[in-house]
């Protein structure tokens, strides 16, 4: 089968795409799937988009990737399915969409965020006007299959196309072994990794780790796109590191405890939290907000805390920084939930029917998943 895969960003850089359509590639290949990836962003684009203004040089490189767009339309006809992930062009309404359905390509879209609630992004204030999130709802209709990141996001999309299917984002365990993890005499690493429009949420953890200071001696370590992230005035060290798909899982393992502070505004209940999967699957002890689908994903105590005001977090994180066998205990649970219910090669399978149908113009249905939580179940 052959599949062409119009997706947002180069190759290898987005979580959305990384574990998600990239992975299961990885996996469908060896099986006679044939991916084709064509990415709206070019080079020069992913290395200037979120830099600050620069918006002549924007505006031009996002007109030449809708142009290229549209040369990729005119022989979509040679693959058997196309595989939309969130959306073909970052501006402007689903015309490519609609081309390729007109020319009666089935088409499979996937997206794990809640694509229909307007977004301004911090760096690119100016393009957001001339997205179309009301579009996200045209593209369900469009599509032969959709397939979405957690059940929140099936409830909203299934009232657009009923062939709805949840396929959670999940973990290459070849790429994250089972660590061993040694107790050393140095201070508590508490580490937090995102992009830049997820940075402010760590920003709400300021109070709370200044007052933790206090009592206890810990350093905070950042993985984010930019090297410079500095807290002015920190009573506690502050280590920022740029991140790198090739260092990505490795330098999780300089963790000892990671932190997942969420608004519950916006996209962000919606979201399918991916850094939560990776701190997990690294054999950490997670502390998060108990916001969307997160409840169903960390048993508070068993394989994970869920903290949600300010004294909770400082509460769980002095009882785990002062515990190292709890961290232990609850690192292991955590990895063994993931492995359970997020590995990829269990959801392989599922991806290859969704497409195959979208395909032979049959419905899927929805495969049944004893025992997994209900996270990831439509």
């Amino acid at each position: 089968m052959k599949v062409l895969v119009l997706a947002p960003a180069a190759y290898d850089t987005s979580p959305s795409q990384r574990f998600r359509i990239e992975q299961w590639a990885r996996h469908l290949e060896p099986l006679g799937y044939e991916f084709s990836f064509f990415p709206f962003e070019d080079p020069d684009l992913h290395r200037v988009l979120y830099q600050p203004g620069r918006f002549g040089l924007k505006a031009a490189l996002m007109s030449r990737a809708v142009l290229r767009r549209f040369g990729v339309v005119t022989g979509a006809k040679k693959f058997d399915v196309v595989l939309i992930a969130r959306e073909a062009s970052l501006i402007g309404p689903a015309v490519i969409e609609r081309l390729i359905s007109w020319l009666g390509v089935p088409m499979v879209y996937d997206f794990d965020d809640p694509l229909w609630i307007p977004y301004r992004s911090p760096r690119n204030k100016l393009f957001t006007r001339l997205k179309f999130p009301s579009k996200t709802k045209d593209l369900c209709r469009m599509a032969s299959q959709v397939i979405v990141g957690n059940r929140l996001l099936a409830d909203w999309a299934s009232e657009f196309n009923t062939q709805t299917h949840v396929v959670p984002s999940t973990i290459d365990f070849e790429q994250y072994p089972r660590p061993e993890r040694v107790q050393d005499d140095g201070p508590v690493t508490l580490g937090w990794t995102g992009s830049h429009s997820t940075v402010p949420f760590l920003e709400r953890l300021r109070p709370v780790l200044a007052k933790l200071a206090e009592t206890e001696s810990f350093r905070l370590m950042v993985i984010s796109h930019t090297d410079r992230y500095t807290i002015a005035d920190a009573s506690y060290p502050v280590v920022s590191r740029r991140w790198t798909a090739e260092r990505e899982a490795s330098d999780l393992q300089e963790f000892d405890i990671g932190l997942a502070p969420f608004p519950n505004t916006g996209w962000t209940p919606w979201r399918c939290h991916g850094k939560v999967l990776q701190y997990m699957a690294s054999s950490l002890p997670v502390v998060a907000s108990p916001i969307g689908i997160l409840p169903d994903m960390i048993d508070s105590g068993d394989n994970g805390f869920l903290a949600d005001s300010d004294d909770e977090w400082i509460d769980t994180l002095s009882r785990l920084m002062r515990d190292p066998h709890l961290q232990n205990r609850i690192g292991q649970c955590g990895r063994d939930s993931v492995e359970r219910d997020f590995a990829a090669r269990s959801w392989i399978h599922e991806v290859q029917t969704i497409l195959d149908s979208a395909v032979n113009g049959r419905p899927a249905s929805p495969l049944e998943h004893e025992n997994r939580p209900s996270a990831i179940q439509a």
